[in-house]
């Protein structure tokens, strides 16, 4: 179906996938805050009800949205490239690497109730390893919650990792010790994907401990 465009006069053809294209535009420029369809339907110069014959609702368009991203998530390790406990961090690692060129995705996964289908294949496989690791499914359900809980954290706090952000946070709480120099000296010396990856690892080990 073709249409014109409000503001080049150029015709568009209005497919699914420009509408979940636009939408990563629009998320990722101004957040999941500022995705709505009319939002959406100026992206494309198309109008909203074009758009609900794609995607039935908001919901539905942030579903497609999610699928789109989780067909980038890298390859989970093979069997026989470490011990699954080195397998199971390597899994965590690039997930997390890969999400975090798409923090607006955190937005929508700290609500909880969605995610994507495709995203499973890693839930299904995580309990694999576990289970290698002698949990039952329940056990490793906890397990692969807890790692993804972790994650998540991570995630949330990487919009506030900017070395603008981190400046304002040395400044005021180098005002707010006694010794401003000593304070100043460890907040540059942190690494956050240092400290991410070493406890992710240290995580890992305590849960498969017997």
């Amino acid at each position: 179906m073709a249409i014109r465009g409000s503001s080049s006069g150029r015709r568009r053809f209005l497919t699914r996938e420009a509408i979940v294209a636009a939408g990563r535009r629009v998320a990722e420029s101004e957040g999941v805050g500022g995705l709505t369809i009319r939002r959406v339907a100026a992206e494309l110069g198309a109008a909203p009800m074009a758009i609900y014959r794609y995607v039935e609702d908001k919901h539905g368009l942030i579903l497609a949205l999610l699928e789109d991203v989780a067909k980038g998530l890298p390859p989970l390790p093979a069997d026989g490239e470490g011990t699954p406990q080195e397998r199971i961090v390597v899994a965590f690692a690039e997930v997390d690497a890969y999400l975090s060129q798409h923090v607006w995705v955190v937005e929508i996964l700290r609500q909880g109730e969605l995610f994507a289908p495709r995203a499973a294949t890693l839930f299904l496989w995580v309990l694999d390893r576990f289970g290698e690791l002698g949990m039952d499914d329940r056990q490793a359900t906890d397990a692969y919650t807890q790692l993804w809980w972790y994650v998540l954290g991570h995630l949330c706090y990487l919009p506030g990792a900017t070395p603008e952000r981190r400046a304002a946070r040395e400044d005021l709480l180098a005002s707010s010790v006694g010794d401003p120099e000593r304070a100043r000296q460890a907040v540059r010396a942190f690494d956050h994907e240092t400290a991410f990856l070493s406890g992710l690892r240290a995580f890992v080990d305590t849960l498969a401990s017997p």
